[in-house]
């Protein structure tokens, strides 16, 4: 990876583009407005990755859930085109370090789809969940957790 920087208003667009390549499979695309109004958070942990070229190849963030005491890692795609690059991994991998920096010892859950769950399975995340159909016609909603003891 070439640079990894925090999202600003500026990158609205491009994280759009960057979520379009994974309709309709990897995302429901209802989820759009979901995605743009999470954008729209000021305070938001999110962080695109940039190659050599500068193009946006990926992007995830994470969020601090008080009320249940976990954090909960948001949005994570990468480029369609470069999927099975080690992008997602890099991505992944960076997202938990930083976690376990500011919150050592908190939990970290996520939901993703049955196409991505075994990709998560290798960090240690463990399946707590499935709902059939969860973020739309076809696409499941696998709920997983990280167990930071």
């Amino acid at each position: 990876m070439s640079r990894v920087e925090l999202y600003n208003n500026t990158f609205l667009e491009s994280c759009l583009n960057l979520f379009r390549t994974n309709v309709p499979k990897y995302f429901h695309p209802t989820e759009e407005n979901l995605f743009k109004n999470y954008l729209k958070n000021k305070a938001v942990n999110y962080y695109l990755f940039f190659d050599q070229f500068d193009r946006l190849v990926s992007a995830g963030g994470y969020e601090y859930e008080t009320k249940l005491n976990i954090i909960s890692l948001t949005w994570g795609m990468v480029d369609r085109r470069l999927h099975n690059h080690g992008h997602g991994a890099f991505m992944t991998d960076y997202r938990l370090k930083k976690i376990n920096t500011q919150f050592p010892s908190i939990n970290i859950s996520l939901n993703t789809s049955q196409y991505t769950f075994r990709f998560y399975k290798k960090f240690g995340f463990q399946l707590i969940g499935i709902k059939q159909n969860g973020y739309g016609d076809g696409l499941d909603r696998y709920d997983m957790i990280l167990y930071n003891e």
